[in-house]
C-alpha cells in the first residue's frame, strides 16, 4: 500500500520511482542498548532514548551519520559539496540510487521548501544500523527520515528519503511487540479480542493502522512488518527472499507471539500471493481469505506470454528479465524473488488445493498508469481473468470488481472492511460462503 505522501525533490523522486526505491543493509540486527533504552513519549508521539526530556541520538556510527543528515536539514545543506557527500555515502548507494549531485539537490530543496527541520525522535527504537527519525519542518508537518549505514569502517549511509511521517505504532498487549523467531526480531501489532483472528498481510503495520483500528471492536486483528529496510520495525533478513520465506516468518511469529487461531488472512497485491501459500501450507490454521487485487500465482508467466506478440522484441526481453530478476538490495531491501514465489505457490496449490472456506476477492476496476507502448486493454483483461480464477479456488466465493485502482485499501477502504467482516461472520457461523 502506498500511504505516505513523499517530500522528495522532483529529480530524486523520478530516480527513486524508476528504481522502486527502498534500501539498507540486509544483515540481521541484534538487540542493541539503544533499543533497550528507547521509550515512547506520548507528548511528542515518538520514541526517545533514555529520557523523554531530550532528543538524544544513538551512540556509534548510526548516530554520527544521522547527526550529519540532521545538520544538513537544519541549514548546512546550503553549502554542501560533492566531496562531503562522497565522504558520508557509500559508493554503492551513489552508483545505484542517487549520484552526489542529486543528493545535494535532495537536501537543498527539502531545506528550502520546508526547512529548517527539528529532530523530534524516532518512529521505533533504533537498531544498530537502521533507524527512522521523525522531524518537524517549519510548516509544522512531521516528516520521516529513514537511515541505514554499512557495517564496514567507516560506516557509510546507504539510504536516503524524506516522506510524511507514518503513524507511530506503539505495541500494547501480550500479542504485540518485538518477538524473536530465532536470531531476528519481528514486529507484530494485535488489537481487539475474539475470533477468528484477522491477519493483514501487506509489508508494514502502519499501512493498516486505520483499517485495523476500525476492526478492533469486531474481532482480534493483527498486522506485522516484513523484514526489510529502515521503514520496517522488524530486523532485516538476508536476501533474496521468496514467498516461502515470508510464510515461514509469519508462521513462526504467530506461534512465538501465541496469537490464537484460526486466522482470516487479508492480503493485498504481492502479499495476497503469500496468503494463498500460507493457506495451502497450513490449512488447519486458515479459516478464511480476503484477496485484495492480489497477484495470481501465474501472473508474470501468463503476462509475458500475452504481451510477447504485442510489443517489440527488445521490450519483451526486458520485461522477461525484469520478471525473473531479483532486485538489488538497495532498491528492494527484501529482495523479493517474485518469479520463484509465484512458482512456489503454484506448486503448493497443485499439491494441496485450498480447502473450502469463505473467500472474497476484491479486484480493481481501473487500470494502473502505463507507458504508451503497453497493451493496456489486453493486460487488464488478463488481470481480470486471473482474478476470476482466484475466486474459483473455492466454491461459493464472492468476487467484487471495485471502482478503484490497485490500492483498494486506500481508495475504497469500506469495501475491504465489509469483505473482512463478512468472512469473519461466515467463519463464526460455520458457513463456507460469505454473505
Amino acid at each position: 500500500m502506498a500511504s505516505l505522501r513523499t517530500w522528495r525533490t522532483a529529480t530524486a523522486t523520478l530516480l527513486l520511482v524508476m528504481l522502486a526505491t527502498t534500501s539498507t543493509t540486509a544483515a540481521a540486527s541484534t538487540r542493541t542498548p539503544s533499543h533497550q533504552q528507547a521509550h515512547y513519549c506520548k507528548q511528542v508521539d515518538a520514541y526517545r532514548l533514555k529520557t523523554c526530556a531530550t532528543t538524544l541520538l544513538p551512540a556509534g556510527p548510526l548516530g554520527r551519520q544521522l547527526r550529519w543528515e540532521l545538520d544538513q536539514l537544519a541549514g548546512e545543506a546550503a553549502t554542501l559539496t560533492e566531496a562531503e557527500v562522497q565522504a558520508h555515502f557509500s559508493a554503492e548507494f551513489l552508483t545505484v540510487m542517487m549520484p552526489p549531485e542529486v543528493v545535494i539537490q535532495f537536501f537543498q530543496q527539502n531545506l528550502a521548501e520546508r526547512g529548517p527541520f527539528t529532530f523530534i525522535g524516532f518512529a521505533y527504537p533504533p537498531r544498530a544500523r537502521q533507524a527512522l527519525a521523525i522531524l518537524q519542518g517549519r510548516t509544522g508537518e512531521r516528516g520521516a527520515l529513514p537511515i541505514g549505514v554499512t557495517s564496514g569502517r567507516p560506516a557509510l549511509i546507504e539510504y536516503l528519503d524524506l516522506a510524511a511521517a507514518p503513524p507511530t505504532v506503539v505495541p500494547k498487549g501480550r500479542h504485540s511487540g518485538w518477538f524473536d523467531i530465532g536470531g531476528r526480531r519481528l514486529f507484530l501489532r494485535c488489537t481487539g479480542h475474539g475470533g477468528p483472528t484477522v491477519v493483514f498481510e501487506s509489508h508494514l503495520t502502519h499501512d493498516w493502522v486505520a483499517l485495523q483500528n476500525q476492526l478492533a471492536g469486531f474481532t482480534r486483528v493483527c498486522s506485522w512488518d516484513h523484514p526489510s529496510g529502515p521503514w520496517s520495525r522488524s530486523d532485516p533478513a538476508a536476501g533474496p527472499r521468496t514467498a516461502r520465506d515470508i510464510v515461514a516468518d509469519l508462521h513462526a511469529l504467530l506461534r512465538v507471539a501465541g496469537v490464537p487461531g484460526p486466522y482470516v488472512l487479508a492480503g493485498h497485491s504481492n502479499t495476497g500471493l503469500f496468503s494463498l501459500l500460507y493457506a495451502s501450507t497450513h490449512p488447519r490454521q486458515v479459516a478464511g481469505l480476503v484477496l485484495i487485487d492480489a497477484v495470481h500465482p501465474a501472473y508474470h508467466k501468463r503476462q509475458l506470454a500475452l504481451v510477447k506478440p504485442l510489443v517489440p522484441p527488445e521490450i519483451w526481453e526486458a520485461l522477461r528479465q525484469d520478471a525473473m530478476a531479483v532486485p538489488h538490495r538497495l532498491i528492494d531491501p527484501e529482495q523479493l524473488d517474485i518469479w520463484t514465489s509465484e512458482r512456489q505457490t503454484r506448486v503448493a496449490l497443485g499439491r494441496a488445493p485450498l480447502r473450502p472456506m469463505p473467500l472474497v476477492v476484491l479486484t480493481r476496476g481501473h487500470p494502473e498508469p502505463a507507458p504508451p507502448w503497453w497493451p493496456v486493454e489486453q493486460a487488464e483483461a488478463l488481470w481480470l481473468q486471473l482474478q476470476r480464477e482466484l475466486a474459483q479456488l473455492v466454491p461459493g466465493s464472492r468476487h467484487v470488481i471495485t471502482q478503484s485502482g490497485h490500492n483498494i485499501p486506500d481508495e475504497q477502504p469500506e469495501l475491504v472492511l465489509d469483505a473482512i467482516r463478512d468472512v469473519v461472520l461466515a467463519v463464526r457461523a460455520g458457513d463456507l460462503v460469505p454473505h
